[in-house]
């Protein structure tokens, strides 16, 4: 159990690019359905904006703790992920 959340380059590499991936994913579906909403960051948003934004107010917000998160989940999934695929290789 322990060497799922042992750092390693692949495991991290492997995390940010689930991150990016589900959120672009995510967003494309958001987009569809909600015409004015624009989020990131799967499966918790830590960045939304949305418009038509009039001039001087903000329109958007982020929340790091939701950021935090989200990469623990997708680190989570990377280790899994990896350890998974060193057992089937061995």
């Amino acid at each position: 159990m322990k060497a799922i959340f042992k750092p390693t380059l692949l495991k991290i590499v492997l995390a940010f690019v689930l991150l990016v991936i589900s959120s672009y994913f995510w967003r494309l579906y958001v987009m569809a359905r909600i015409s004015d909403t624009f989020p990131w960051g799967f499966p918790l948003q830590f960045y939304t904006a949305w418009g038509p934004c009039p001039p001087g107010d903000i329109c958007s917000e982020t929340n790091p703790l939701f950021l935090i998160l989200d990469l623990a989940f997708w680190y989570t999934v990377s280790g899994f992920l990896v350890s998974r695929m060193a057992r089937a290789w061995t």
